[in-house]
């Protein structure tokens, strides 16, 4: 019903360009109902609202997440038809935020909302899914340094792999092939799991923890910002391989983006514990299809000690991402969102 509604008012598939944008998702209502009857402007919001109720019965999300959604996230449905109508072609949509902040799940649900509600199509992209294999990771520690065996920074992704992808979504290429990356095994998995899309979309989602974030300045490389910089790249050359890696094969990626979303965290230390709920999650998920292989999931020290690896970009992101998203949310510990950064352009 609600699409056919749409169809009326806006034309298919649903513009919610003329909804604008409010402090709150609740108040898109209110802007429905300056631009369409309210029986009808009512009966589409309710629609998004009850998608978003099944989203969440069906996923394993935190407690509060249907409330934040209500409250915040529709307002991201409205910024992405109003661009793609503005474009008039697919769009890139990058989704920033730390590990654990709920990128992966607010991406999952802006796909559904996309593609079930406003008749959009659309195809979600993980940077993680990018990372390189253990070989080829090691591989890289034995040229450039011994860090690049662990998954996370720039210079660990196929950066080529996920630029020629993107490309051809955007272009309509008539098959898109993307890895899985199986965080449990710490390697991507068989080509049999590989994601194939095969036809031409209206939106790209691509959500990843740096997204958007620029290159530092050489100044800022020069003292460690943790122990593990401090213990095992005493001299930089770590950072500054990562620094070149970011400046050369992300930023051009990151300026093709026609939209940026971000979750910010309160601060460094929520990071870790959300990592660690999110270890747990994947336990789960082991535990439901019954493995028993794969590698054992990291404890809590061994959480906090991982995180370090994203410590420097992470902190760098805090300070500079809200300047450059266009719609950024301000995340309370709990993941619940407290208020809205910045501008929604």
């Amino acid at each position: 019903m609600g699409m056919i509604i749409a169809e009326h008012y806006w034309g298919a598939p649903t513009d919610w360009s003329s909804v604008g944008s409010g402090a709150k998702g609740y108040g898109l209502l209110q802007q429905l109902q300056s631009c369409m009857p309210r029986k009808e402007s009512t009966v589409l919001v309710e629609a998004a609202r009850r998608l978003i109720e099944r989203f969440a019965r069906e996923r394993d999300v935190p407690g509060g997440f249907v409330q934040t959604a209500n409250d915040w996230y529709l307002e991201a449905l409205s910024l992405i038809t109003a661009r793609h109508r503005e474009a008039a072609r697919p769009i890139l949509v990058g989704i920033s935020g730390c590990q654990g902040s709920g990128k992966s799940t607010l991406a999952e649900l802006l796909l559904a909302l996309l593609e079930e509600h406003s008749g959009y199509k659309a195809a979600l992209l993980a940077l993680d899914d990018f990372y390189l294999g253990r070989e080829d990771r090691a591989d890289r520690a034995r040229e450039l340094h011994r860090l690049f065996a662990t998954r996370g920074v720039p210079g660990t992704h196929d950066t080529a792999w996920m630029r020629r992808s993107i490309n051809d979504l955007l272009t309509g290429t008539d098959e898109v092939v993307t890895p899985v990356f199986d965080k449990s095994r710490d390697d991507r998995t068989g080509s049999e799991h590989w994601h194939h899309y095969g036809a031409s979309v209206d939106v790209v989602l691509l959500e990843g923890w740096c997204l958007g974030i620029p290159a530092q300045p050489e100044a800022d490389l020069r003292s460690p910002c943790n122990e593990l910089e401090a213990s095992q790249d005493p001299t930089g050359e770590w950072r500054g391989h990562v620094n070149r890696f970011l400046a050369a094969d992300y930023q051009p990626l990151f300026d093709r983006l026609d939209l940026l979303l971000l979750l910010q965290a309160p601060n460094f230390d929520a990071v870790a514990q959300w990592r660690f709920e999110q270890e747990q999650h994947l336990a789960r998920q082991q535990s439901k299809r019954g493995e028993t292989t794969g590698r054992a999931l990291m404890d809590e020290q061994q959480i906090k000690d991982f995180v370090q690896y994203f410590e420097r970009l992470t902190l760098h992101g805090f300070e500079e991402l809200p300047k450059r998203a266009d719609l950024a949310w301000q995340l309370s510990p709990d993941r619940t969102v407290s208020g809205r950064l910045g501008r929604a352009s």
